[in-house]
């Protein structure tokens, strides 16, 4: 426990010196992002390879290159974020599928080719996609719209939903909610971590985001929406969770990592945040069209 309290420690430092900084120089977050996004992508191919599966490195280094690219491309062209999104789909949507073939085609003694094209596809949206969010929230939204403090939301909430989920589960679990994936959550645990991750979304929300945002809508209204969706938010980060843990189980290891002693690796600090970092971009557009 000790480790884990250090550990964390650290790793709530070294986030906040990445991400703070982002307020005003939104290329920290940028770096955080190519920082995170080479660890988890080296700890899933490692991961996959102790499963007996064998995915392209170099048509996932590929993809994410082509990710960059249109991130880059969308900058220096003022491109919206919507859009600069749509062309993130079109493009590593169709690289991702033509991998489903592509090692098919090129590895013809392969009998799991058909799973390590589809593997490395995955591996490329699973690991691009979150981060592309973050990437555009910060760089694209036009000054105003506050990217920075609805990808907060993306990146801080769901470990405030682990962290109640953890200590809600350890005091009052009692039923098993995925034993067969995570032995040890319950559903006391999960629905702990979800109250409280509304709530600190909503309180964020009420006395932060809507004098920020200029919210044109009753606060009480507003208060409501906001905790439905801290549930959400609570809902996904819980989901990114069993996802990640899914692919350990499947390929046989107990962490992806040993970068951050006592909690694992790079994956196993982010699982939650892959799937909580689009939703922080989401609602920064609809904070920005509708509100």
């Amino acid at each position: 426990m000790k480790q884990r309290v250090i550990t964390g420690v650290i790793f709530a430092v070294l986030f906040a010196a990445f991400f703070l900084p982002a307020f005003w120089f939104p290329i920290t977050a940028v770096i955080m992002s190519l920082i995170v996004g080479s660890f988890v992508v080296y700890e899933l191919i490692k991961a996959l390879k102790n499963g007996k599966y064998d995915p392209s490195t170099s048509l996932i280094v590929t993809g994410c290159a082509l990710a960059l690219i249109v991130l880059a491309g969308s900058f220096f062209l003022r491109v919206s974020a919507e859009n600069a999104l749509a062309v993130y789909v079109m493009v590593i949507g169709m690289f991702t599928l033509a991998c489903g073939i592509l090692i098919p085609v090129a590895r013809k003694d392969d009998t799991r080719a058909l799973e390590n094209g589809i593997a490395t596809g995955g591996t490329i949206f699973y690991v691009t996609f979150p981060l592309f969010c973050l990437d555009a929230a910060m760089l694209l939204l036009p000054e105003g719209s506050n990217g920075w403090y609805f990808m907060l939301i993306g990146l801080v909430a769901p470990w405030i939903s682990d962290v109640f989920a953890y200590l809600v589960g350890v005091t009052m679990g009692k039923h098993k909610i995925v034993p067969h994936i995570s032995p040890k959550k319950t559903w006391e645990g999960c629905i702990g971590g979800a109250v409280f991750c509304a709530l600190a979304v909503m309180l964020y929300s009420v006395f932060v985001i809507f004098k920020v945002e200029h919210i044109g809508m009753d606060l009480t209204a507003f208060a409501v929406m906001t905790f439905i969706m801290g549930l959400l938010v609570s809902v996904m980060s819980q989901l990114g969770d069993w996802f990640a843990s899914v692919i350990k189980r499947h390929v046989g290891i107990k962490d992806y990592g040993n970068i951050f002693p006592g909690h694992g690796g790079m994956l196993d600090r982010f699982d939650s945040t892959f799937f909580t970092m689009p939703i922080g971009l989401l609602l920064a557009i609809i904070a920005k069209n509708i509100f």
